[in-house]
């Protein structure tokens, strides 16, 4: 029995066969279905897109015409577009070390139902309200934290 085992599992081990290996297979498979999907799809259009960086840019720096609004939207979503084949590859990375196989097939299953599919419409412009609320006070905190680290940092 050890004589036909031994071999075997070097066969497996060379042909990556092994039950976690394909299990790894099985998750990497259903992440990169879950990014697919035409729902998750038309949620990074939308989140990338020129007037998503508009809706941003307005509530974080609301001094800015229309007209300059217009360049930060076209030069942000030309930037966006160049980036999103990586940020899917990161979102399918960071998607298989975080989730187990049952909780991608659960959230593809939720978001294929009509529900599912709506809360996933909604998540752009819930952040972009989220973000014109809490902008301007964020973008002060982020002033206020890198002024107190340069004074901390420059007494040391």
């Amino acid at each position: 029995m050890f004589r036909l085992a031994l071999p075997l599992a070097c066969g497996l081990a060379l042909f990556g066969a092994t039950p976690g290996h394909a299990q790894d297979d099985e998750l990497r498979e259903a992440v990169q279905r879950y990014v697919d999907n035409p729902i998750q799809q038309r949620m990074m259009d939308e989140m990338l897109s020129a007037d998503a960086m508009i809706a941003q840019m307005r509530a974080m720096m609301p001094q800015l015409t229309e007209e300059q609004l217009q360049i930060v939207g076209r030069i942000g979503a030309e930037e966006m577009t160049a980036l999103r084949p990586d940020l899917e590859a990161a979102m399918v990375a960071s998607a298989v070390d975080t989730f187990s196989l049952e909780e991608i097939v659960a959230l593809e299953a939720f978001y294929n139902t009509p529900e599912g599919a709506d809360v996933m419409s909604k998540m752009q412009p819930f952040m972009a309200n989220t973000f014109a609320m809490i902008g301007p006070q964020m973008q002060q905190a982020q002033m206020r934290i890198g002024q107190r680290v340069m004074t901390e940092l420059s007494s040391q």
